[in-house]
């Protein structure tokens, strides 16, 4: 007998083992699939994860980070979806889309999916997911004799001066591989979240995963990629949705696979790449 549910609070351990035993080439330790379960941004009762069962035997997964976050909107919840799979005897027979329906069941809660296979792009649009962005925008550094912005590199050491949004979202992301900021525009100061990482071996990508005010950086984006890039082999990505239309990018880049979400739940500007597997994984997000 075939049993697709949430899984159990007391199931997580479980759930995670069978993540390292089905997924051999993640770059993670047991501590990183704990992490993807242990519903530390969620609320009491949010789902973490879809089960699959046969006879009580666990034969699939999908992992939810499911999170109460702080939207300019007020307080919404999402779910992003990670390490999904499902053993193969258990393939093509409809259980998997079975398992991103229950995922996608709560209409309370944005799912996302920033991190989707190829393979798996039929099965995510199927189960009613469209694409929440396509593009990103680059900017590469330049030869500038302006003085930089100033920049603080510990936001929380400034908790005065924070809004309760900017000071959530910092202290829920504290002790990541994130690199959170501050920088002090003419127009006043904008915190940012960046993912630093070398994912080509041409340049180092500063990735935007969170701005507090993207008005803000919007108007003062050339000025804040000049002060934060270093003079070459470096480049400042942010998803297209993140910034108003008439910003100019040096360039514009197109995802391999697009992100996705469950739409008219949450404006697509609000979702950011905070509160996913992302952060929790230290991935590089491509």
């Amino acid at each position: 007998m075939i049993d697709i549910t949430y899984g159990k609070p007391e199931d997580r351990e479980e759930i995670a083992q069978f993540m390292q035993q089905v997924f051999p080439r993640a770059k993670w330790s047991m501590d990183g699939w704990r992490a993807i379960l242990d519903g530390r941004w969620g609320r009491p009762g949010d789902p973490y994860a879809v089960t699959v069962r046969d006879n009580g035997k666990l034969v699939g997964v999908l992992g939810l980070i499911t999170a109460q976050r702080p939207t300019d909107h007020g307080l919404r919840v999402t779910a992003n979806m990670t390490s999904w799979y499902l053993l193969k005897p258990y393939r093509g027979t409809g259980i998997g889309r079975r398992m991103i329906d229950l995922a996608t069941a709560r209409t309370d809660i944005t799912v996302t999916d920033f991190t989707s296979s190829p393979g798996a792009v039929h099965a995510v649009k199927s189960a009613g997911l469209v694409e929440l962005d396509t593009t990103r925008l680059i900017w590469h550094p330049r030869a500038v004799t302006a003085p930089p912005l100033p920049v603080h590199g510990d936001p929380l050491a400034r908790a005065e001066t924070l809004d309760a949004k900017d000071l959530r979202v910092l202290r829920d992301h504290e002790g990541l591989d994130l690199t959170p900021l501050i920088v002090e525009t003419p127009d006043g100061p904008c915190v940012i979240i960046l993912s630093i990482k070398q994912k080509h071996d041409d340049y180092v990508t500063y990735e935007v995963m969170y701005l507090g005010n993207r008005t803000l950086f919007a108007r003062h984006v050339r000025a804040i990629a000049d002060s934060l890039l270093p003079q070459d082999r470096a480049i400042l990505s942010v998803d297209r949705r993140l910034l108003p239309a008439d910003v100019t990018p040096d360039m514009t880049e197109e995802f391999a696979v697009p992100r996705f979400y469950t739409p008219n739940r949450m404006p697509p500007e609000d979702i950011d790449h905070l509160y996913s597997e992302v952060v929790l994984l230290g991935m590089k997000l491509y």
